[in-house]
């Protein structure tokens, strides 16, 4: 979502099979919100106060900056590497008394 908001393409997170049934305007409001709300730090996150505000008004949204768990669409696009990962092989044990 962040990189297709970012690269103006946000109508491509809709899901095409609801054709027309919706207002693009507030498919974009809502996107935009949602963004907002995943902000990393949470003093730039709004308030339900404040979303309630902006899906109910036209006010003005600030631009969401960078979630901190955006990734890559696919591994496979050019210049971007693999990502590494490893296994650490942990075990939770659960401790109950008779």
């Amino acid at each position: 979502a962040w990189r297709l908001w970012n690269e103006g393409k946000w109508s491509e997170i809709v899901d095409e099979d609801l054709g027309d049934l919706y207002t693009p305007s507030e498919v974009m409001k809502c996107i935009h919100i949602g963004l907002l709300c995943c902000q990393n730090r949470a003093v730039d996150r709004p308030t339900m106060s404040e979303v309630d505000l902006m899906l109910n008004y036209e006010t003005d949204r600030p631009s969401p900056k960078e979630p901190p768990y955006s990734f890559p669409a696919s591994s496979d696009e050019p210049g971007i590497p693999p990502i590494q990962c490893s296994n650490n092989n942990v075990t939770l044990t659960t401790v109950k008394g008779r």
